[in-house]
Order: structure tokens, then sequence, then C-alpha cells
């Protein structure tokens, strides 16, 4: 479905270079990195009221044997150092994080320098009843990575996207709340992202401007009950051919009880307007209810969930029932539920989170299933399963195994399922105090209907340490 575009061509082009100059460069910047990395600086506990900076360094040699996820691709190593620069400081009334990364790679296939950067700046304060933030954010991801799989939302839009070429985000946010604890209260949230797209060849994937401002106004009936004033405007702007832009406008109430000492409800409803504008203009509106209803049990929780908004498809009503259980090693929490679209059938969804702790093992598990439908109304089901198992193998040894999947479901005619599976192996060993050496193996298989399998296999060796100053 996906052709790769001129940055694959010039990594091929690079690929008839002379090794001797290739192979200094590797072995030079390898050196360096471990160098760049020196003890001075111990990773120590934070007194209150000081700050702390920290450095998380990584640097090695890693190997792929189709790094861009060509269904032909050709084969590649680089030096890979992974810096990330932190810095936090804390006082009684307020709160600064900042944080800096990227990966430095160097090589003879490598189309780009730095990737996989990103920055973060927040500052909170809370004083009294009463409590504001900002924070900054700039995130570039690429989106054919196929290495130590990072986390993905099942409601990304680029979710089932396996092209190449990276995703730019640049973001702002605005919080705060008055009233904290007392009888009449408010919040309110403002965002606004950038966000663009570079060497892909993906046609569904557009640059666009998203904003979301969001309040509430909650005042207490009583000790155990409290109603509100809720509301949100989203909008999401995309640009390029085929564009739509997308606003959702929602009023209406909040209503919260504490119906017995362990019996606990929610249930907000009002009225919601979308509207989508393209080559036609389409406009939908109705009444949006969501509501839960939560019961404590002497080993966890129970309820049922009912989540019915309006977008521009109608609406989608979801309800589910939620179960968590406690026990002396771990927890366990499942649910079952159905979610329906106006014109569709139902669809199913499963829930699961398992976490259980071993003398020198940890095991979890976790599977999240979302419903969403497209701009031509097809409807999909993003699952997400990963299962993690981590040993202490020696008082100096750890292993750890993440196994992943990541499955778009659609349903029609012309439905095209996509899925990735991804195995990581890590091994860590501690050599001294401060340093401890990391050896990775990654294997992942993308699978698409009316496409060929693409595989690829990265293996990494290198050296880590984080540093860290108060």
């Amino acid at each position: 479905m996906y052709q790769k575009g001129a940055c694959s061509n010039k990594s091929r082009e690079r690929a008839i270079k002379g090794k001797a100059r290739y192979w200094a460069q590797l072995l030079g910047t390898c050196a360096l990195g471990v160098l760049a990395l020196s003890p001075a600086g111990q990773a120590q506990d934070v007194p209150e009221g000081a700050q702390r900076f920290t450095l998380d360094a990584r640097s090695g040699l890693e190997w792929s044997d189709n790094p861009d996820l060509l269904e032909d691709g050709d084969s590649r190593i680089v030096s890979r150092t992974r810096l990330d620069f932190a810095l936090e400081r804390r006082t009684a009334i307020d709160t600064l994080i900042f944080g800096v990364g990227g990966d430095i790679v160097l090589g003879q296939d490598t189309d780009e320098t730095i990737e996989n950067s990103d920055a973060r700046l927040r500052w909170d304060r809370d004083v009294g009843r009463s409590r504001i933030g900002v924070g900054l954010t700039f995130e570039n991801t690429e989106l054919d990575s196929t290495s130590f799989a990072t986390g993905v939302s099942a409601d990304s839009v680029d979710f089932d996207t396996f092209d190449g070429g990276s995703r730019r985000n640049i973001g702002i946010e605005l919080d705060g709340a008055v009233g904290v604890d007392a009888p009449l209260g408010a919040t309110y949230s403002l965002t606004q992202n950038r966000i663009t797209y570079d060497g892909t060849d993906d046609p569904s994937l557009l640059d666009a401007d998203a904003r979301d401002f969001r309040f509430s106004i909650t005042g207490a009936l009583d000790r155990t009950t409290s109603l509100g004033l809720i509301g949100s405007f989203t909008e999401f702007d995309e640009e390029g051919p085929g564009a739509l832009d997308t606003q959702s406008v929602r009023l209406g109430t909040e209503f919260r009880s504490e119906i017995t000492p362990t019996l606990t409800g929610r249930l907000a409803l009002g009225w919601q307007e979308t509207e989508e504008t393209g080559a036609e203009t389409s406009r939908t509106d109705g009444v949006f209810v969501d509501g839960e209803l939560t019961w404590t049990r002497p080993n966890g929780t129970a309820g049922f969930v009912l989540d019915s908004p309006i977008d521009v498809n109608g609406r989608r009503t979801t309800v589910q029932f939620q179960r968590t259980l406690e026990f002396p090693r771990g927890g366990f929490g499942y649910s079952i539920g159905a979610s329906r679209a106006d014109g569709l059938g139902a669809r199913p969804l499963f829930g699961l989170n398992w976490e259980y702790e071993m003398p020198r093992a940890t095991f979890t598990a976790d599977l999240s299933q979302t419903p969403t439908t497209t701009r031509d109304n097809v409807e999909t089901i993003n699952s997400v399963l990963s299962l993690n198992f981590n040993q202490q193998l020696t008082s100096r040894g750890n292993l750890d195994v993440l196994f992943s999947i990541r499955d778009g479901d659609e349903e029609g005619d012309d439905a095209s399922d996509t899925s990735r599976i991804g195995l990581d192996l890590t091994y860590r060993h501690d050599l001294t105090q401060e340093w401890d050496l990391i050896g990775q193996v990654s294997s992942v298989r993308i699978t698409q209907d009316d496409a060929e399998d693409r595989n690829a296999n990265t293996l990494f060796l290198g050296l880590e340490r984080r540093f860290g100053w108060n």
C-alpha cells in the first residue's frame, strides 16, 4: 500500500561509497561517545527544595537488515548515541521541569543525523486553593521505527502507519484550577498542537493544527454530591489535497454522587454539535451522555462505563463492564463491552491488565482496544497487546523480554487490515557501579492486506550510564 520515496533512493546511492572512510567514522564516533560518558557526577538523592540535573547516555553500534521496513530493503550498520538531559527544580509552591533528548546516528546509509528528538518544558505553581501550569513540547518521531518498540496509543492518527518519514509535533498547553477542595471550584485546560509530516508517501497523513479547550465549574450540593457545568471546543484543521476541517462543541452538566460508602456514580449529559468541512460540508448534532458506576469490593473494584458522543459520522455508543482484582503479588483487571456507530454493526471490545511479581522477576500483560471510524465511514478496531517479562538473572545481569502487537482491524468491502508484531530482547549487565553493558535484539514483522509482508531485525551493543547532579 505504501511506497518508499526519495529517502530510500538516497540510502541505496550511498551504499556504493568506500568502506575505509565509513568504518573509520563508525569507530571514531563510538569512541567519542564512550569518552564523553566521563565518570564525573554521581546520581544522588535530591534534597528537598533543591534542583537536579540528570543525563542519560547510551552509545554503541547498531545493525539492521531492513531499517526502512521495505519489501526488499538493504542492511546497514551505524553508530547510535542516545542522550537525554533533564532539569528538575522544586520549591514549596512551584515546579519547573525541562528536558531535551535525541539519537545521534552516524553511518554510511543514514538519511538523518538526529533522530527521535524531543524537548519539553513544564512549569506548575500551586498556591492554596489555586494552581496553574504551562507546558511546551516538541517531538520528532520516526514512523517506520524497527527497533526496541515504543508505545503508541490505540487512538493515534498514525497507529497503523509504517511508512518512511517522520512526524513532528509542536505543542503548548495551559491548565489550571481555582477553588480547589472548596464548595465551588473550576478547572480549565487549553492546548494547541502543530503536526507536520516529512518524507512520508501516505496520502492520509496531512499537516494539521489541533486545538482543544475544556472547562468545568463544579459546586457541592452536600458532603457526597456535586453538580457542575462542563464544556469543550475542539478543532482539527488539515492542509493539503483532500484536507478536512473538523469542529466540535459540547456543553452540558455533570452530576457526581457517593450513593453509598461503596458505590459512586457519575453522569454527564448535554448537547454536542460537530461540523466537517472539505469538498462538502456535513453537520451532526444531538445529545451526548457518558457516565459510570463503580463499586468498591473487598479485593478491588467493579463497574459499568457508558460513553455516547456525537462525531462527524453520527453517534457512537460504547458500553463496558470493568473489574479489577488485587492480589498479594500483583493485580488483575479486565473489561468486556461493545461499541456501535450509526449505520454500522456492533463490535465487541476487550481489555486486560495483569501484573505479577515473583522473587526475582515480574510479568505484565496489557490489552487495549479503541473503536474508530475513518473519513470514509469505515469501522476500525485498533488493538494494542503487550507482554513483558523481566528476570534478574544474577546480581549483575538482567533480561527483559517484550512481545507486542499493534493491529488495525477494518470492517467493510474495501477493508484493509494492518498489523505490527514485534519481539524485543534486552540484556543489561553491570560492569561497574556506574557503567552498564547493554545488548538488544529486535525483530519486527509488518502484515497488510494486498501487500507483501515486511520484516526487519535489529541488533545493538553498547554502554550506558546515568549522571546526576544536585
